[in-house]
């Protein structure tokens, strides 16, 4: 349960920050814009590179994540190795497959391209050509 919690907390984390990183470039990008839908770009072509953008905002986050559990196993197996010994067992952790280290992979990048989209969807809307 503190796993699903913890797990929930983080894709909620990951999602607010995509979408104020995105909501930040829009509004950096606000003339950009206007001047693209001036010229008739549609919505989905000036939306797509922010999700693009957001969708490897969450794979690098999902790399960091990957890579403190990596780091967080190497560590924690060491301290685990002298305990094993005074209770003459083998504790050990495992790593992360690779189907669970690929779906740990997607999943960040899926959050991260839905944070982009709400936040383009919201602040897209309210972009018109003066």
């Amino acid at each position: 349960l503190a796993v699903w919690l913890l797990a929930t907390l983080f894709a909620f984390a990951l999602v607010a920050v995509t979408f104020n990183t995105i909501r930040l470039q829009i509004l950096t990008r606000r003339e950009e814009i206007e001047v693209s839908k001036l010229i008739g770009a549609t919505d989905s072509f000036i939306r797509r590179p922010f999700l693009y953008f957001g969708a490897l905002q969450g794979l690098a986050g999902g790399l960091a994540a990957w890579a403190i559990i990596w780091i967080s196993l190497w560590l924690l197996n060491g301290g685990l190795a002298d305990l094993s010994q005074l209770y003459a067992t083998r504790i050990e952790l495992r790593h992360l497959g690779m189907e669970d280290s690929m779906s740990l992979l997607v999943f960040s990048a899926a959050l991260g391209w839905f944070g982009s989209w709400l936040s383009v969807d919201q602040h897209l809307a309210g972009i018109e050509p003066r």
